[in-house]
């Protein structure tokens, strides 16, 4: 009998290791959202604006340390005036974690951070000749922890310029709303626009993440159960021989 009970212990020990291990794999994966929001959307030819890069609602055990993308804007309207980390972030520098032909920006951070926050801010200033509707923001956005990173579509914030030359508003994704970086995350902030300008054209897109293909972890997990299963298997032969040897 207390081989028995000794043989039951173990296979719901193993039973347990193996659910530990998938939990351990469906919470660890990294999510998180990125946003973009301008200090106004209405502006005048010849200002200046900022527009901040945003993180929020992040969902890691690590916290985030990387961050790439794309930086896209009308360089016929706008010109760039300057880039600058916040919070411990890199500041995107021309020629090193800035490419100014592409607009690929690769920063990251002094340390592993949780904390929804703004990650760098763009000043720009509107040209003379700019056109009316722009779009500023980020694509092709990829964050990571440390290990796998997670891919966003993109983040665009709506702008109109007073007095510039009329043209179609530009091709929007769906309209989502902000991440702002003093809010932690809930159910009512992921809900609403965020967003402290009240102006209802101010839109600000933004895409969720997509997570890891789950491939790799499939994989992984399969290994394991099967390699806890020969294991068990061995061992319960083995107590089956011990105890018949014991009965003789």
């Amino acid at each position: 009998m207390e081989g028995n009970n000794y043989e039951k212990t173990l296979i719901f020990t193993l039973i347990a290791i193996v659910t530990i291990c998938i939990m351990g794999n469906v919470y660890a994966a990294l999510s998180c959202n990125i946003g973009v929001q301008a200090s106004k959307t209405e502006i005048k030819k010849n200002e200046e604006f900022t527009v901040n890069v945003n993180v929020s609602n992040i969902q890691s055990e690590r916290g985030i340390i990387s961050m790439g993308g794309t930086l896209e804007y009308d360089k016929d309207s706008l010109e760039l005036v300057k880039m600058e980390g916040k919070n411990g972030w890199e500041t995107p520098t021309e020629g090193a974690s800035y490419n100014v032909a592409n607009g690929k920006i690769a920063i990251t951070r002094s340390g592993l951070g949780k904390n929804a926050e703004t990650i760098f801010t763009i000043t720009f200033k509107v040209k003379e000749s700019s056109k009316q509707n722009l779009i500023v923001g980020m694509k092709d956005i990829s964050v990571a922890d440390g290990t796998q990173p997670i891919k966003i579509a993109q983040a665009y914030q709506n702008i109109t310029v007073t007095g510039g030359t009329s043209n179609p508003v530009p091709d929007e994704p769906t309209v989502n709303p902000t991440p702002n970086p003093d809010d932690k995350p809930s159910n009512s902030t992921l809900g609403g626009n965020t967003n402290s300008n009240k102006n209802t054209n101010n839109k600000n897109i933004t895409k969720s993440q997509s997570l890891p293909k789950a491939g790799d972890n499939t994989k992984v997990l399969g290994i394991l159960v099967i390699a806890i299963i020969i294991i068990a298997v061995v061992f319960f032969i083995k107590m089956k021989l011990f105890n018949k040897k014991m009965g003789q």
